[in-house]
This record gives C-alpha cells, sequence and structure tokens, in this order.
C-alpha cells in the first residue's frame, strides 16, 4: 500500500492547506432515476473525460449542504475527477431505512449509464456499509471501479450494541437509534422520538446554550419520559438491556438485507477500508472482518488501515500523528489510482 503514497500525499496536503484547492464550479440539479424518483444533487465538473466519483454523504442533517463533504468533493475535484454528490432524503432525516440500499443501487446505475463509464464510489459509516451491499451485485461490479469505505460496518447486529456501549463517548449514534425506534420499545412515551431526534441534531448541528432543543424538551416530559432519559445517560447496563428489543423491533430480515458480511461472493472491485483505531461509533474490528471475508483475488485489490488520523467522521490535524500520513496516503493513492487518477 506504501507504494501509492506517491500518488496520495498531494491529496492530503490539500486536506492539510499545504496546496492550493481552489473553490469548484458546482452544478445542482435532481437526478431522475425513475420517472417517479429524483434526487437533489451536487455536481462538480472535472476535465472532459475524467474519471467519476460518486460521493454519498453519511448520516447529517446537512446533507449535501455539510461543509465537511464539500470540501472533500472540492479535492477529488480538484484531484482531476468529476464528483456526484446526491442527497439521500432518510439518510440526511437520520432515518435508518430499508429504502437506502435500492436509492444508492439507482443513482449508481444512473450515473454510469449518464456518463458512459464505469465509476467509483466513496462513502462512511452506514452510509457505506449499506453503499456496499447496493454496489455488491454483478452488475454493479462490472461498472464499479474503485471504492474507498470509511468507518463502515459489516453485521448490524454487531454495530449495535457497540453503539450503545460508547454512549459516554459520543452519543449521537445513539440519539439516531433511539429517534429510529423509540416509538416501538416504548410506544406509551410518545414525546421521546422528538426530543431524540432534536438531541441528535444538537449533537450533529453542535448546537450549545440558547440553541440546544433536547434541554428545553426534556422539561416538557413527563416523569416516565424523563426516567427513561436519565437512566439512558447515566445507566450503562440499562443501555445494554436496550439491544435485544432494538433487534426485535427492526423489519423483518433487516440485518440479513443491510449487513454487508452478507453480499460479499461477488464483490471484485478495488477496495480501500479505512477506520479510526479509536472510533467510538463503529468498531474497527468491523472493517477488519470485512477485510478478511473479502475473496483472494489475483494481484493486490484490496488494503485496509486503521489510523489514528481520523475519529468516525472527522480527521485530526495531522502534525498530531505524522507517522500516520505516509500509510494514510497510500490507502488514498490506492483508491485515486484505482479510480484513473
Amino acid at each position: 500500500m506504501i507504494r501509492y503514497s506517491f500518488q496520495g500525499l498531494p491529496f492530503l496536503l490539500k486536506y492539510a492547506d499545504m496546496i492550493d484547492s481552489p473553490d469548484s464550479e458546482i452544478r445542482e440539479e435532481n437526478l431522475k432515476v425513475s420517472k417517479k424518483s429524483s434526487f437533489r444533487t451536487k455536481i462538480f465538473p472535472g476535465p472532459k473525460h475524467s474519471p467519476v466519483i460518486y460521493l454519498q454523504h453519511g448520516m447529517s442533517n446537512r446533507g449535501i449542504d455539510d461543509p465537511r463533504i464539500l470540501t472533500l468533493a472540492k479535492h477529488l475535484k480538484n484531484t482531476g475527477a468529476t464528483v456526484y454528490l446526491p442527497e439521500l432524503t432518510e439518510v440526511k432525516g437520520l432515518e435508518i431505512s430499508d429504502d437506502t440500499v435500492p436509492n444508492i443501487r439507482s443513482l449508481f446505475q444512473e450515473i454510469v449509464k449518464r456518463e458512459g463509464q464505469a465509476i467509483s464510489f466513496l462513502s462512511a459509516s452506514f452510509s457505506a456499509g449499506m453503499g456496499m451491499v447496493a454496489l455488491s451485485g454483478k452488475e454493479e461490479q462490472k461498472n464499479l471501479k474503485s471504492a474507498l469505505l470509511v468507518g463502515t460496518y459489516s453485521d448490524f447486529a454487531d454495530t449495535l450494541p457497540f453503539i450503545l456501549s460508547n454512549y459516554e463517548v459520543d452519543p449521537y449514534a445513539v440519539h439516531v437509534l433511539l429517534y429510529n425506534y423509540i416509538s416501538k420499545l416504548r410506544p406509551k412515551l410518545s414525546k421521546l422520538e422528538e426530543f431524540y431526534f432534536e438531541a441528535a441534531l444538537d449533537n450533529g448541528l453542535k448546537r450549545t446554550g440558547e440553541a440546544e432543543k433536547s434541554s428545553k424538551l426534556l422539561k416538557k416530559l413527563n416523569e416516565k419520559e424523563r426516567d427513561f432519559v436519565y437512566s439512558v445517560q447515566s445507566d450503562p447496563v440499562f443501555r445494554m438491556s436496550l439491544v435485544e428489543p432494538i433487534l426485535s423491533v427492526l423489519p423483518h430480515n433487516f440485518i440479513l438485507r443491510n449487513s454487508p458480511k452478507n453480499f460479499l461472493s461477488d464483490w471484485k472491485a478495488p477496495i480501500a477500508l479505512l477506520h479510526g483505531s479509536d472510533d467510538p461509533v463503529i468498531s474497527p474490528d468491523e472493517s477488519e472482518q470485512l477485510f478478511d471475508s473479502l475473496g483472494n483475488g489475483k494481484g493486490e485489490w484490496k488494503v485496509i488501515l486503521r489510523s489514528k488520523l481520523i475519529t468516525h467522521g472527522d480527521h485530526l490535524p495531522f502534525y498530531t500523528q505524522l507517522g500516520e500520513i505516509p500509510k494514510l496516503a497510500g490507502l488514498w493513492g490506492f483508491f485515486l489510482k484505482n479510480s484513473g487518477l
């Protein structure tokens, strides 16, 4: 992997503001995938006949307006790619949904058709895992040049307890989980769905002080609702007791249909897996499990890196871990090279 460092280092230097990465032209349109479905999409146009990267945002309420993903798209465009950044309504709305896999697959197929060439895929967290499921079919594999999945999962059944066990480190994912399933877990505690949605937004949007909404909603909860909230906040045993109830209320076969580990038999495209060493949302062991389960194709077609330079959704200043830079550059170089850049 290190042999690709020369390819990836200029990209990382753009992130470090050591190489100029000017603002890009951005076109916005509704990308139609069928007569009934279209998706708001930002397009960063590269040079004529440039390689194409489908960049899928994660579970952020900012969607494709999130400055972090716009910065990434800009750097990819300035590396020579055309970048498509579509918005998934359910993901932006913090919904864990069966719609995400078919939506990603439809968008991928439409971008391939529109561009008339094989393309690459880049995403993080749950969107990355669902993207892996979506693109695991034989037809998608034919048109997938390269994939980079950051902080992704292998088995949703393993991810869920890990999220709940790390509430004190990063409560965001727990709030998202509870927003999705609290109405089925505790249907009589009717105000908790709104509370956990706003609590997730407080975390994700870094709302504090007067802007924070969950603290205001907390005062309006009844005694049983407040007791539930306080138990989640203070009692690790109580949090872990929610694992089985949540698993029991998932849609039928949700884990089977949405866990990447079940869709690896036809995977042939070059793939890079990047995971933060101390990721509190999804264990780096899950990327390791995916890596080990992927077949042994000819040549170097899969790489993996546990890095101290990234958390779950953000990277740390590069000067804090100088020894990590060559390895990280190698992984990015692998993805960029296989993408045709």
